[in-house]
């Protein structure tokens, strides 16, 4: 099986790796391009040895030797301070030099020298003693083969290091002549200044020991190499380094068996213990450097390294290990909920959560009381503080009072939509008191609930209307053909009067078949809204009278009498003049078929504002004993004996293409009165 490897967590490790290298180095840019180490020798192009920085170090280094030459005279002094003497050699040369002192306190420096007491007649030395550094030529011999020496003998200075020539020196070091070459003689009477030291020294070519020299060497090397490309170097590094930060976000949490966030044990824990975990792993890598003794040598130079490395390494891990678990804390929503503030704030609120609301208000009372004994305490000893905690107070409990408030109405709210049919409600948790979050739940699950009903009865609707339409439009194509080969057989000289008789049956049903399919297909149009309407003027005394002329024969086969009230001036509405006809011929057909026979059947045309009501009467020559609701459903008849040539459709196709054009339709019965009432917008 091939292993899957996680791209993601493996770019991660790669940044971690380059990311303390490239910070280091620019590190090093930053201090290269400021730190004020020999600028100006940098842009004249010189070497180390041509530098102040140089000369002082060199300077500073004989001052060491003629301090330890001037001191070491006295057993007691280089005991207490560290110089001790590696070997004594008493030598004569010329009846001058009584002895050689070799110092190897001076020894692990890269500046030898030779230092002779004319007065004394001692000699001193860094050098080891040694066959070839045995006597006072060897010496001077040994120093000697170095390319940079600087020499002081009978007042005057030889070198070939410029910065440290007769006209520098003083620049360098302005004590150096005054406190150790040219000391006064105290004890001489004529007090005159003579030349108490003779001095040979030199600067090892290879540099063998790490002192102030050596170390200055290699920074200044760096410094002017890299000085120039720093300005261009510096940009691209802080851009890398800011691009391997989403590379490090986005593999922290990352497996090669998830793509989600993965949390471990430490990521867990309370953060504060975390960070305290990882303050105490990088402090033991931060201990390290303590171990760090002096390093004069290679070896102890690459060991303190070494150490310095170690330390730096867990030091890192460790904020790498807070640096991911604040990441991935962040990432899977869990920095808040791990911390301390949030445990005792959950602990808290389970607790007042089990408390009863009568016995937790019993509780806030109690404190509030408390509080206020507590004030007005503080403020018969001290008004101005006592006045101050009590505006805190007040102010404290107005907006526990005022947010249970705001929650209870937005709860009020709430149920009072449900109760009008909207269903398009959700309660913010965040937004009520934590006593009625739990309220706010159940309100938002009922309005789920009611809206999925909702849906599932719109969506019950359309599939009950597509399959009318759908079986419509099945029937319609056989119950043509019925009816036409009932027209064919109406034309052939059929004898025989029952043939007849079945044949005018067939065509009536056949004509009434026709007639319902019609009506559904209708009906499914005209509540799906699958209509298009023309809009235009009507005048509703012209359509009235219209469709009342179209009835008049109708109406008088059953001794109804029609009384039409118009108002005195024309009126006008906004509808499609087919579908508006269609409505009333509809209620018209309705009273021809259901109508107590030799009523009065009365049509009111009225003006209410702006509005059109055509109210239309008649008594119903069966009882009644239904609902308008039930009334305006389909297929639901005003008589139950279903004998009647309607489709229980007309009222709800009536309806349907009254409210598609903007008007409202509404049924009244009131014993055996029914009553319809359309509604329009009076027409400019």
């Amino acid at each position: 099986m091939k292993k899957k490897f996680c791209v993601p967590r493996i770019l991660k490790n790669i940044a971690y790796v380059l990311f303390p290298v490239l910070v280091i180095i620019l590190l090093l840019l930053v201090i290269c391009l400021t730190y004020p180490l020999e600028k100006s020798a940098i842009k004249q192009g010189l070497n180390y040895f041509e530098t102040n920085t140089f000369a002082e170090d060199y300077a500073n280094e004989i001052l060491s030797g003629l301090y330890a030459a001037d001191n070491l005279k006295e057993d007691s002094f280089h005991s207490a301070y560290g110089y001790y003497i590696n070997n004594v050699e008493s030598i004569e040369e010329n009846g001058e030099i009584k002895e050689i002192t070799y110092c190897s306190a001076y020894s692990e420096s890269n500046v030898i020298w030779l230092i002779i007491d004319n007065k004394t007649k001692m000699a001193y030395t860094n050098l080891e003693y040694s066959l070839e550094t045995s006597n006072l030529n060897g010496i001077k011999n040994e120093i000697a083969q170095n390319q940079k020496y600087w020499n002081y003998e009978n007042n005057k200075i030889s070198t070939n290091i410029k910065k440290l020539n007769n006209e520098n020196i003083s620049y360098i070091n302005s004590s150096f002549y005054q406190n150790q070459l040219e000391k006064s003689d105290e004890n001489s009477e004529s007090n005159n200044k003579k030349n108490e030291y003779t001095i040979y020294t030199s600067v090892l070519d290879d540099l063998e020991y790490i002192d102030n020299i050596y170390i200055n060497n290699i920074l200044y090397n760096t410094i002017s190499t890299i000085n120039q490309k720093a300005l261009f170097l510096i940009p691209v590094l802080i851009i890398i380094i800011i691009g391997l930060v989403p590379l490090i976000i986005n593999g922290v949490g990352k497996t090669a068996k998830s793509e989600e966030t993965s949390l471990n044990w430490y990521d867990k824990i309370l953060i504060e213990v975390a960070a305290l975990m990882a303050f105490l792993i990088g402090t033991i890598g931060f201990c390290f450097l303590f171990t760090i003794t002096g390093t004069s040598t290679m070896a102890e130079f690459i060991l303190a390294i070494s150490i310095i490395s170690v330390g730096s390494l867990i030091t890192y891990l460790a904020c790498i290990m807070f640096f991911e678990t604040i990441v991935k804390r962040i990432k899977t929503h869990t920095f808040v909920k791990t911390t301390f503030a949030y445990w005792v704030y959950s602990k808290t609120k389970k607790f007042l959560d089990e408390i009863k609301i009568n016995y937790k208000f019993m509780l806030y009372f109690v404190i509030f009381i408390l509080a206020n004994i507590i004030c007005f305490g503080i403020m018969w000893s001290d008004g101005f503080i006592g006045i101050i905690l009590s505006i805190v107070l007040y102010t404290l409990t107005y907006r526990l009072l005022n947010k249970r408030i705001k929650s209870y109405l937005k709860i009020k709210g709430a149920i009072h939509n449900l109760y009008n049919g909207n269903t398009e409600i959700e309660i913010d948790r965040m937004e009520v008191c934590r006593e009625m979050q739990d309220t706010a739940n159940e309100i938002n699950n009922i309005a789920g609930g009611l809206s999925n009903a909702l849906e599932e009865k719109l969506k019950s609707e359309r599939l009950k209307t597509e399959l009318i339409t759908n079986v419509s439009h099945d029937i319609k194509t056989p119950l043509t053909s019925i009816i036409n080969y009932v027209d064919l057989l109406k034309k052939e000289n059929i004898e025989g009067e029952k043939a007849k008789e079945y044949l005018q049956i067939l065509d009536s049903k056949s004509q009434r078949l026709k007639k319902l399919t019609e009506d559904l297909v209708e009906a499914s149009k005209a509540s799906s809204g699958a209509i298009k309407l023309n809009m235009e003027k009507l005048n509703v005394n012209e359509l009235i009278k219209q469709v009342s002329g179209e009835f008049e024969d109708k109406f008088k086969l059953h001794n109804l009498q029609e009384i039409i009230t118009f108002p005195e001036e024309e009126v006008y509405i906004n509808a499609d003049s087919r579908y508006m006809y269609r409505v009333l011929e509809n209620m018209y057909s309705n009273i021809s078929k259901y109508a107590m026979e030799q009523t009065r059947v009365y049509i009111d045309i009225v003006i209410k504002e702006s509005k059109i009501s055509i109210q239309i009467k008649n008594v119903s020559k069966q009882k009644l004993n239904i609902t308008t609701e039930e009334l305006m459903q389909r297929f639901v008849r005003g008589e139950a004996s279903r004998n009647t040539e309607g489709s229980g459709l007309g009222l709800s196709i009536a309806r349907s293409l009254t409210e598609l054009q903007q008007g409202s339709f509404n049924i009244y019965l009131d014993g055996d009165l029914f009553k319809v009432i359309i509604e329009f917008q009076k027409a400019n």
